[in-house]
């Protein structure tokens, strides 16, 4: 999929933006319902297994670049605080590798940006655990080494990701890939909803919901 703004160039002021809100968010809702009706299964599949995870006692890793960083942020504060006020649960254990500054900084300084996710990966990571990576283009080069090293590890890997998949999508064990390219904004949107998703299925699954 791919996105153009048709909007008229002439006067009217306001009306043309009018007309790029309403294309950008029609855009985005009609990204959200190809990817509901082809990949539901899929979506529910994740919610299974990280339920799966945090029932066996492990936790959930997530790890993602710039807005995917801030999603990966949302996500485990969802599962780690709450999610909805009207469900009384305990803490579940989920931690965003990219909120450390000083682990983020020595990695890179040290290792190089690369191998930021996946050092954080070998420390925190043990066989049960699940990492859940994010990438627009699915081809981040530490996300990718993040979820290599947590299959080394004994972990599950999940991922979602945009464009064709990209390098990533062979080394999780469930994706979801968003068919849009050119800009990473749509995807992320994406993202955020199949997230708020997965952690409403996870919270009924578990009981809480």
């Amino acid at each position: 999929m791919t996105q153009q703004c048709n909007c008229s160039e002439g006067g009217g002021g306001s009306g043309r933006y009018e007309e790029l809100v309403l294309e950008r968010m029609l855009y985005s809702a009609r990204l959200k319902e190809t990817v509901a009706r082809r990949d539901s299964d899929i979506i529910a599949a994740m919610a299974t297994m990280i339920t799966e995870t945090f029932r066996n006692g492990g936790k959930v890793l997530l790890c993602g670049n710039g807005g995917s960083a801030a999603d990966a942020q949302h996500l485990a504060a969802e599962l780690t605080i709450r999610y909805r006020s009207s469900v009384n649960r305990p803490a579940l254990p989920a931690i965003a590798l990219s909120t450390d500054t000083s682990a983020l900084t020595a990695g890179a300084n040290d290792l190089g940006f690369d191998e930021v996710f996946s050092r954080l990966a070998e420390a925190y990571g043990r066989p049960g655990d699940l990492m859940l990576g994010l990438s627009t283009s699915g081809n981040s080069p530490n996300v990718l080494k993040a979820l290599q090293t947590s299959r080394t590890l004994g972990m599950k890997t999940l991922a979602l990701l945009g464009g064709d998949g990209g390098t990533i999508k062979p080394h999780a064990d469930l994706a979801v890939v968003v068919p849009h390219t050119g800009s990473a904004d749509r995807t992320q949107e994406c993202h955020i909803a199949i997230g708020h998703v997965i952690v409403e299925l996870v919270e009924s699954m578990m009981g809480y919901g």
